[in-house]
């Protein structure tokens, strides 16, 4: 493979960049711009496709690279279930379906050959190089137990544990909030002088806490519906139950996974929800 300079000359990101402009076409067409929960997600799941193989080209590591292929791959598996479910919904003919469908296999086959490629490559050009991710960097970081996994893509850990850990094919995420990983606030969080909390949002928090699940599921190669289990935590089941359970739904209806939700009295920060998620790798 001769020296590559910039991720748009590789053929994956071409193609990945082909197949996202070929969805979006469709996210505004017919019934489809009207499922918006639906959108949401393929539009998410097609954009991180051509995005993972671009940033993990641009952190100049072997290893780097590698694993940001493999999110690549997992996005492109989580895009091709919600363009089957576009068909049982109707949303497309069976020639966009099978069109799109057929190239979004292209693509995750090319990004697989390229991921055996990287592990087999003796080249020492910078961008190939078996450098190890360290913790300050951008996003996924792993630090020297491969079965952890840190993603600066979700709030910091408060503690001394990492944010997922893989056992075989299975991942368990520590308990994920909705502090948000930019600069750690609450949204939708109010509190008076003394840290008590004057109002909060728990519409807004469960997105953010939902965003964050999302993001260490994709650090951690897995994605959204590979989830098998949830436990979810309110801190105030009477009044929130019935907003969070509705916002739930929208995320979780095609997922079906297995759910226990319980009211504690607090939880480490001010946030009124945590999800404890198992999901397969």
């Amino acid at each position: 493979m001769p020296t590559v300079k910039k991720f748009t000359e590789l053929e994956t990101w071409q193609l990945a960049n082909e197949l996202e402009k070929k969805v979006y076409e469709q996210l505004h067409a017919g019934t489809l711009a009207k499922d918006f929960a639906l959108k949401n997600q393929i539009n998410k799941s097609v954009g991180s496709v051509p995005d993972n193989i671009a940033e993990g080209f641009g952190r100049g590591g072997r290893n780097e690279f590698v694993q940001f292929l493999s999110i690549a791959r997992a996005s492109a598996s989580e895009l091709q279930s919600q363009l089957i479910r576009c068909f049982n919904r109707n949303h497309f003919s069976k020639d966009v379906y099978e069109e799109l469908f057929e190239l979004t296999d292209k693509v995750g086959n090319k990004i697989g050959a390229f991921i055996q490629y990287l592990k087999q490559s003796e080249k020492s050009e910078t961008e190939f190089q078996n450098r190890v991710a360290t913790i300050d960097e951008k996003r996924v970081t792993i630090n020297e137990k491969p079965e952890m996994v840190h993603t600066t893509n979700a709030a910091k850990p408060l503690g001394a544990y990492p944010h997922a850990r893989k056992v075989g094919n299975l991942l368990f995420l520590s308990g994920i909030g909705s502090r948000n990983s930019k600069d750690n606030s609450i949204p939708g969080l109010e509190l008076d002088n003394d840290g008590n909390i004057i109002k909060y949002d728990i519409e807004a928090e469960c997105h953010q806490c939902f965003a964050n699940v999302k993001a260490v599921l994709e650090a951690s190669g897995s994605s959204w519906n590979k989830i098998v289990d949830v436990t979810v935590f309110l801190t105030n089941m009477k009044n929130d139950f019935p907003v969070y359970n509705k916002i739930y739904g929208e995320y979780f209806t095609e997922v079906q996974a297995c759910r226990t939700t319980a009211e504690v009295k607090s939880l480490p920060t001010p946030i009124a929800i945590e999800l404890k998620v198992i999901a397969l790798v």
